[in-house]
């Protein structure tokens, strides 16, 4: 009975070595939108969020509807917002 109980935890121990093995060796997943590239910004920079808005922006971008408050981009990194590709387009690395 001993050696049955052994020789299952050695299987399991092998198959779970070799997944983790097999999971390493995945292509990484290719992210479907800009939107979810991580931003490339000063942290320190002032960016401006409009109420309800996903996105942050440069104080004059077209796309910036009022009322907007002002906050570091580290903040609005933090709260959930993503950078404009409109006015953005150095965050984005483009």
């Amino acid at each position: 009975m001993a050696k049955r109980v052994w020789i299952w935890t050695v299987a399991i121990s092998l198959l779970a070595g070799l997944l983790v093995i097999w999971g390493t060796s995945l292509p990484a997943t290719h992210l479907r939108s800009r939107h979810a590239q991580p931003a490339q910004i000063r942290v320190d920079q002032t960016v401006w969020v409009s109420e309800g808005g996903k996105l942050f922006h440069q104080a004059n971008c077209k796309d910036l509807h009022q009322p907007a408050e002002a906050m570091t981009a580290s903040e609005a990194i933090a709260k959930g917002y993503a950078p404009c590709t409109r006015c953005m387009r150095k965050a984005l690395g483009e």
